[in-house]
């Protein structure tokens, strides 16, 4: 009886195993994104070349394709399945996906994601809350969304922006000043000397 009270001492842990070669493939996904990415800033957002445009759509439409697919088989891609670097790759597909009702249904698992700790940041649920937001026709909430107009940083409407800070304190995020100043030294708008994005 003594050997079988430690035994039921020992914690049940969880023996599930990070599925590396789904891991593999949501990261070369997540991996393609970036590069397009990369590839249309380095051209210009606003004179890149067509073909290039086209290809990031379409980049954007398969890797949409295949994590519906994944999504439809595992309800959701958690932290022990894929990884942190497999949820990220997951993250920047629902981001960039062209289909808006996918972001809406994909918007709650990130948020449960994230209040449970599961490798889900603050930031990247306030991104997808306001392009959701925003996409419905919806002021934005954690002043997230911006463009580039006239070489000025112009952010989409916010609603309440007089307490747009507690908001993005609350997900543990810089202030909108902070922010602001981020992205203008990350696109070449203006010089930050105190700002090091190395």
């Amino acid at each position: 009886m003594r050997y079988l009270f430690i035994i039921l001492l020992i914690p049940f842990y969880s023996f599930a195993e990070i599925n590396s070669s789904l891991q593999s493939e949501l990261i070369r996904m997540g991996v393609a994104d970036q590069n397009i990415r990369n590839e249309v800033g380095k051209a210009g957002w606003t004179n890149a070349p067509k073909e290039l445009l086209e290809k990031l759509l379409q980049i954007d439409e398969s890797n949409t394709i295949r994590l519906k697919a994944i999504v439809k088989e595992y309800s959701w891609v958690t932290k022990d399945l894929v990884g942190t670097e497999g949820l990220g790759a997951a993250f920047l597909i629902i981001q960039h996906s062209p289909d808006v009702t996918f972001k809406e249904q994909m918007l709650p698992h990130l948020k449960k994601s994230y209040l449970n700790d599961e490798g889900i940041t603050g930031q990247q649920v306030a991104l997808l809350t306001d392009r959701v937001l925003i996409s419905q026709g919806n002021k934005q909430i954690y002043g997230t969304q911006a463009d580039i107009s006239d070489g000025k940083v112009v952010f989409s409407p916010i609603e309440d922006e007089a307490n747009v800070d507690k908001r993005r304190a609350d997900m543990k995020m810089p202030p909108l000043d902070l922010y602001l100043k981020l992205m203008e030294e990350m696109y070449g708008i203006k010089d930050h000397p105190e700002i090091d994005l190395n």
